[in-house]
């Protein structure tokens, strides 16, 4: 028979089947069934079982209760829903009563311990409909709410950006539903599929309006956005069954469009490591760990979202560039600032978990103490001239009545009140009732901390002890060997290996006293410290508010500090289609050389309608020379000066660019059955579809996956077209030089080239200077050598790219052997070495004779009755290749030579076309005798 107990949690789990079940258990949090099995293998604890009725052997694996948000942490991060399952009812005889108090996934986090500092952590939910696409998103330990929207001519792209963007922990969808639409980056996200009702728009425009207690969205900027309504009332109804507590954060929705910024796809977002290196996976080499010093957690934060909306209002953003410029000038004023704000905390989660009735003492008491710096930097900006600095000094609230309560209802952490020589909560004045209770235990306590010298006395025994512990109570302990001075009152409460513990009445009466009221007086300051708690929250709105401001100044003073340690200079920007950049440096790379100088260059692109005005540049060069850090340089540029950020070049002037594109690196989609080229040509349509004059376009090497001749038109073809139709400033880097004859054909065209150099010893510098020209070759045996190729290789490499480009290869054929397998003709005519008019040097007997004008009988070829037909007439690659492999053949085929002589050919050296041409002579030899 199933027990109660075993009862009790199987109903508790069958509410929440997709969830592993929490179960607490006394001091302990335990999972039964196959969420044992998955937590011992998740956690790294012990699997056990246990005995439970007709259920036989439980699996059973638990945690220690004070341990548990360091392993509901571990399993959230790995993509398990979490409920955690308290006791909320009286311990005594019989099944304690049981409730699920919350359910945590990885985007409704809001413990400090589980969620990244410096980043948010963001819940989105995606509403796809045939006429717009709406996505929200929500990061539950700040209390930010917004939604946006797509119509269909921007899908895929803008929705994958914005993902990219804002990188979200879990994303809602709707349940069943397969989009082929757009992608979602699964791998850095868990994917929680919802009920269709989630997304309703009439329950989601009711439930948001309850929420915030309207009759219209209206004022929330989305009532025209039905989809993005739905997506945002499916993270409400989400929240409502994981932790209705969640929803006291929010207090608003705010509404925008991507298309209010410029636009960064998540392949640009990817390609310019934005926010991660693209080989550490982390911040390392992003241009955010160049650009990261901020100082308080929500000013990382607030340089996160900067950093991935560049600005297109050139208001806005001389606005910013003002208050840079003012800090960039000032040491002084830039520590007086840095000084306010090392004494700042993460104010934004704080004030969140108070909201939520989460926040401990210490984070409260901390609250107080960062509201008593607000002033003081308020001052600061006030004594300002830039207007967004002073702007911002009028967000800031020092919220007088919060520090007041605070400062009167809570003591601080570990400190002891005079009275009871004990911790207190609650400070001594402010709950009447309260200090009554803890006076009421102060006469017993001290009674208690005399005890032990009085019955010292009475005794006579000098190692008496009185003490106290959570199980046993108070007690007098006294030693073996002085149990035979024990008076008569005494009675024994504990036996332990060297003595005994006893009690007296007395004192029993006085821990009863004090046990009584220790009890009513926790009770009491739970009470107390919620409602302050609750008081506290009234003032949520100018909390988060004041956050906010900081956040901005922080990330202002940020760039400033940037600017002065890299030696940024401030742009000009400008409403134009020019772009010029004098001494531009690329920002990581140079932040990584740790010393070495980084080589500037400068670019120049004029988007108006000039006669000779350079709108595209092609650049060419050898590899390793520094085209593609050219190239991102110009990207990274002009995205610093559009965030308001200072940038790395001696003088820049810029254009507004409404988009940035890239297409850059080499990578297929196998999931989505798409080759490299596939993934290239798809990136280069996006391009093509959605770039605008105002737009900045980096192309790096297109039309490499495929053959010569189909990447070089591709590449052209691309040219041309945004050359004559999009008329967008382009980057345009590649290795088929060919291209560059484009330059007297298309007018706003220039030909580049990185520089190099011939040292001393022949071997070749890369200058990494940009200059006007062509180099026809690419260098790559060079890079090849540098890269640690082995020696034999890259002489070989040399021989053939000699061989190559002296234009001597033989005409020749590619085979394809017949079915009776006599090849032999066919093999001899491949290959023979030509003369130098290209005409076969054969036997006169073979079917295979070349023409009057050195071109080979294909009729007699493909009309043979046995061996090989040939399918294509391109040069042949079958002539010998080392003059040791062909001395060999020569020996062997005069008679005189031996199969032996094969002996004194080091195999591992020669290519597999001479093996095969050896093969062929030893096999001939064969048939000969």
């Amino acid at each position: 028979m199933t027990t109660p107990a075993r009862r009790q949690y199987l109903r508790i789990k069958s509410q929440y089947p997709d969830a592993i079940l929490m179960y607490q258990v006394g001091d302990f949090y335990e999972t039964f069934d196959e969420d044992a099995r998955i937590a011992a293998r998740e956690l790294q604890i012990v699997l056990t079982s246990r005995k439970d009725g007709e259920d036989g052997r439980v699996p059973l694996a638990g945690v220690p209760l004070h341990a548990l948000e360091n392993y509901v942490g571990k399993l959230v991060q790995r993509g398990y829903k979490v409920a955690i399952c308290d006791q909320v009812g009286e311990v005594g005889k019989g099944i304690v009563e049981r409730a699920v108090t919350r359910i945590l996934t990885a985007g409704t986090l809001s413990e400090p311990n589980l969620l990244p500092t410096r980043q948010n952590n963001y819940l989105v939910a995606i509403a796809p409909a045939r006429a717009q696409t709406g996505l929200a998103a929500i990061d539950v330990s700040t209390g930010e709410f917004i939604v946006t929207w797509f119509a269909p001519a921007e899908l895929p792209a803008a929705l994958e950006a914005e993902l990219q963007r804002l990188a979200p922990s879990e994303c809602l969808v709707v349940e069943g539903s397969q989009s082929n639409s757009y992608q979602l980056p699964a791998a850095t996200m868990t994917v929680t599929p919802c009920p269709s009702y989630f997304f309703d728009q009439e329950a989601s425009h009711t439930r948001l309006c309850r929420l915030f207690g309207v009759q219209s969205l209206d004022a929330y900027g989305c009532a025209q956005a039905p989809q993005a309504i739905a997506a945002a009332g499916a993270i409400i109804a989400y929240l409502e069954k994981m932790n209705v507590a969640l929803l006291s954060l929010l207090t608003g929705l705010r509404s925008y469009r991507t298309t209010n910024y410029m636009v960064l796809d998540a392949h640009t977002q990817r390609n310019l490591d934005l926010l991660q290196g693209s080989r550490s996976g982390t911040t390392q080499g992003s241009l955010l760990s160049v650009l990261d010093r901020t100082i308080t957690p929500m000013g990382a934060r607030q340089l996160r979202r900067t950093l991935t909306q560049p600005l297109l209002d050139l208001s806005q953003l001389e606005e910013r560039f003002e208050s840079v410029e003012e800090l960039y000038e000032s040491p002084a004023l830039r520590s007086r600032f840095a000084i306010c704000l090392q004494s700042l905390g993460d104010m934004e989660r704080i004030v969140g978990r108070v909201r939520q009735g989460s926040a401990v003492p210490n984070e409260v008491v901390a609250l107080r103490d960062y509201l008593t710096i607000i002033p003081r930097l308020r001052e600061l900006l006030l004594g300002c001239d830039a207007q967004l600095l002073t702007k911002l000094a009028h967000e800031l609230d020092q919220c007088p009545q919060v520090v007041e309560l605070i400062g009167k209802s809570l003591a601080r952490a570990h400190t002891a009140d005079e009275q009871d020589d004990g911790e207190r909560l609650i400070r001594a004045g402010f709950h009447a009732e309260l200090d009554e209770l803890i006076a009421s235990i102060g006469e017993s306590r001290r009674w208690i901390a005399s005890l032990e010298a009085i019955e010292r006395e009475r005794t006579g025994i000098k190692s008496l002890k009185v003490g106290f512990n959570k199980v046993f109570g108070y007690y007098i302990e006294v030693r073996n060997t002085h149990l035979q001075s024990v008076p008569a009152d005494y009675m024994r409460k504990q036996t332990l290996v060297n003595g005994e513990r006893f009690i007296t009445p007395e004192l029993k009466e006085h821990e009863a006293r004090i046990l009584s009221a220790t009890e009513r007086i926790e009770e009491m300051e739970r009470s107390i410290y919620a409602d302050v708690l609750r008081q506290v929250s009234v003032y949520y709105p100018q909390l988060m508010t004041t956050a906010a401001a900081v956040a901005r100044v922080d990330v202002l003073l940020c760039l400033a500090e940037v600017a002065v340690h890299q030696g940024y200079v401030r742009p000009r920007l400008e409403q134009s289609l020019d772009l010029e950049i004098l001494g531009g440096r690329h920002p990581v790379v140079e932040y990584t050389l740790d010393g070495d100088v980084f080589i500037p260059n400068d670019t120049q692109l004029q988007g108006e309608q000039e006669e000779q005005g350079e709108r595209i540049v092609l650049l060419t060069g050898p590899n390793m020379a520094g085209k593609s850090t050219y190239l991102r340089q110009v990207a990274l540029i002009t995205l610093l000066a559009q965030i308001g950020s200072f940038v790395p070049a001696r003088r820049v002037r810029l254009g507004l660019v409404d988009r940035i594109f890239t297409r850059v690196g080499a990578e297929d989609d196998i999931a989505s059955g798409k080759s490299t080229f596939m993934v290239e040509m798809e990136e280069t349509a996006t391009i093509i579809h959605h770039a605008t004059r105002h737009s900045l376009i980096i192309l790096d090497e297109i039309g490499r996956g495929t053959s010569t001749y189909d990447g070089l038109a591709i590449a052209r073809a691309v040219v041309e077209h945004l050359h004559n139709v999009t008329e967008a400033r382009t980057l345009f880097a590649t290795h088929y030089h060919e291209l560059a004859s484009m330059a007297t054909e298309l007018p706003h065209l220039k030909v580049y080239t990185m520089q190099i150099s011939d040292d001393k010893q022949g071997e070749i510098v890369f200058l990494h200077r940009v200059a006007p020209g062509c180099i026809g070759r690419s260098y790559g045996v060079h890079v090849a050598k540098l890269a640690g190729m082995p020696p034999g290789i890259v002489r070989r490499a040399e021989e053939v790219l000699q061989y190559l480009e002296s234009g001597k290869d033989h005409a020749g054929t590619q085979l394809v052997f017949a079915q009776n397998g006599h090849t032999e003709e066919a093999l001899q005519y491949a290959l023979t070495p030509s003369n130098d008019e290209g005409k076969m040097v054969a036997d006169g007997n073979s079917q295979y004779k070349a023409g009057e004008n050195g071109q080979h009988n294909l009729e007699a070829a493909y009309n043979a009755p046995y061996s090989a037909q040939v399918v294509a007439t391109s040069k042949s690659r079958y002539a010998w290749q080392s003059e040791e492999a062909r001395f060999v053949a020569h020996a062997l085929e005069q008679s005189n030579g031996r199969e032996s002589d094969l002996d004194s050919i080091d195999l591992c050296a020669i290519t597999p076309l001479d093996a095969l041409n050896l093969l062929f002579v030893i096999q001939k030899n064969r048939n000969k005798n």
